[in-house]
Formats: C-alpha cells, structure tokens, sequence
C-alpha cells in the first residue's frame, strides 16, 4: 500500500512540475498565438484559447506516460550512462533526511493549498447561487427574476447554469428587447461560458500576471462577442446593430462613466461587424488559412510533448538523486 501511494505521489509531483515549466512556455508564447488568433472570428479564438491554455497538463501527461516506457523515451532522450538499459523515470522522493523530508512536505503543502483554493471557490460558488435562487422568484420557464432596481443580467452556475434578471431591467425594457437579452444570456448558458472561463481561470493562475490578465480579459471578449453575434443573426438585426449593443450594453454598465460607457459599446458594435463580416466571408470561401490556429496549437503541443521528454528526463534524474 505505502509503495503504491508513494509511486502515485511521485507521479503526482512530477506532473505537477512539468506542467507548471510547460505552462510558463506556453505564457511566453501566447503573444504568437494571439498575432495569428487576430485574423479569425471569435468562435474560432475562443475555443484555441481554451485548448491552448488545457495542453501543459495534458502534455505533462503524455509526457510521463512516455517516461514511463523506456522503448518510446530512448528516441527523445539524450545519450546517458544507462545507455539501452533504460528504466521507467519517476521522480522518486524519499524520507531518509532532513532535505527530503523538507522537499516532500514543502511539495504537499502547496499542492494541497492550490486544491483547497480550488475547493474553496467552488463552495462559495455554490453558496452564491443558492442564495440567488432563494431571493428570486421563478416566474418564467426562461429565467429567474431577482428583486433590484438595478439594469442586470447574468447567467450563473458552471454545470446548470440559469439566467437572472432584475426587475429594474425587466420594465425597462421592451418584449423584443427582452428576447435580444434573453438570447444572448441563453447562448452563454448553452456554451458553458463559466465552466470555460473557470477552466481557464485554474490553467492560467500560474501564469505570469500581465499575460493572464490578458488572455483572461481577450476570452471573455470572445465569449460576448458570440453571443453578440447569436442575437444578432437570431433576431435578423443585421442593420440595426447600434440598437442591439445599446440593449446589451444596458445590461452590465452598472458603475462605470458615460464616456466608458459609449466607448465600451463602440468597441462592441466595431467587433460585431467584424463577426458578421468574417462569417460572410467564410461561408463564401474555403480558404486553408483559417485552420492556421488548429496547425500551430498542434505543432505547440507536439514540440512541448518532445521537450517535457527531453529534459524531463534529466530533470526527473536530477530530482530523485
């Protein structure tokens, strides 16, 4: 039993360690990624983004299954004294000094910080939501209605996501302006937007500050940018787009000045037309350049599978000693 916890926490570390190297290379070269995201719709980066941000921990995976096999990892793996007597590489952590004893607990500390965090989120999130429920009324199969004066709209909930809506912003608007919002909050619903953001959220925490803000902010512009889109095809107000973002935009501009306000709404109307233009555009042609996104994740997570091999080996070897 104890040899068998002890190889599953030696796998555990040695994945955590590679991912969190993968992860740092994979921040670094985010800016690339988001130079050639730029030519596509927000459909497309999105669901990059996401995959982009999910592939150190999946290559740390493949990349330990690897180790794991001698027979695969001698072709990646520079000329070392075992020469063909390879042997599965783990990291192998002992107890027998002060040093190991210290490296093991400093190790299980801060994986079981991160996974408390974790915990901790998602039982507040809970807590939220179900306070949300009792203080609104489910007067509507389509969403909830929350008591406030407030113009607000949200959807909540990671895996049953609902919608709510204030009364404030209910009769303040119109039965077709209702149905712009309700299309747009029920296309997040439908997406699973938390659950992605909140994927993304975890896979970036270690990511240096500046390029997480980033990459947290340039996704959810994706997502409301689809779901822009949606009501905007849903409701044939392809001319009427300046109307349409108004209605949106009255939604979540609690707080923030007038000038920001209009600004914020201008950027959306500009990222609008841009969807509506780019999906014309791509119904019409077939142009293989659309799939340069799909190509450089796939050659990214190939490259970074060879080199969490490559110098895990050594890193793994190093460790252990």
């Amino acid at each position: 039993m104890n040899s068998t916890l002890g190889n599953i926490g030696n796998y555990l570390v040695g994945w955590t360690l590679i991912t969190l190297v993968l992860s740092w290379l994979f921040a670094l070269t985010y800016p690339l990624l988001l130079r050639v995201l730029n030519t596509s719709g927000a459909q497309q980066a999105s669901r990059a983004t996401l995959i982009y941000v999910l592939l150190p921990p999946a290559a740390a995976i493949l990349a330990l299954l690897i180790l794991s096999v001698p027979e695969l990892a001698f072709p990646l793996v520079s000329t070392h004294c075992h020469e063909t007597l390879c042997t599965p590489h783990t990291l192998h952590m002992s107890t027998d000094t002060l040093e190991d004893i210290v490296s093991v607990f400093s190790v299980v500390i801060v994986l079981t910080g991160l996974c408390t965090l974790i915990a901790t989120q998602l039982i507040h999130s809970r807590k939220r939501l179900r306070v949300l429920r009792d203080l609104s009324e489910d007067n509507s199969p389509k969403y909830r209605l929350i008591d406030s004066p407030e113009h607000i709209a949200w959807c909540a909930g990671l895996l049953r996501p609902q919608i709510f809506i204030s009364s404030g912003l209910l009769a303040s608007l119109s039965a077709e302006q209702l149905r712009v919002v309700l299309i747009h909050e029920k296309t997040h619903a439908i997406r699973r937007d938390n659950l992605r953001k909140w994927l993304l959220y975890w896979a970036t925490f270690t990511w240096p500050k500046n390029i997480r803000r980033n990459i947290r902010q340039n996704y959810s512009n994706y997502s409301e940018h689809i779901c822009d889109l949606v009501a905007a095809q849903l409701e044939q107000k392809h001319h009427k787009l300046n109307a349409l973002i108004d209605t949106l935009a009255s939604t979540d501009s609690i707080g923030l000045a007038p000038l920001t306000t209009n600004n914020h709404q201008r950027k959306r109307v500009t990222a609008l037309q841009r969807e509506l233009h780019l999906q014309n555009a791509s119904s019409s042609s077939k142009n293989i350049s659309r799939l340069l996104p799909e190509f450089l994740i796939a050659a990214i997570w190939l490259l970074s599978v060879i080199t969490a091999v490559h110098f895990g080996h050594p890193l793994l070897e190093w460790l252990s000693s």
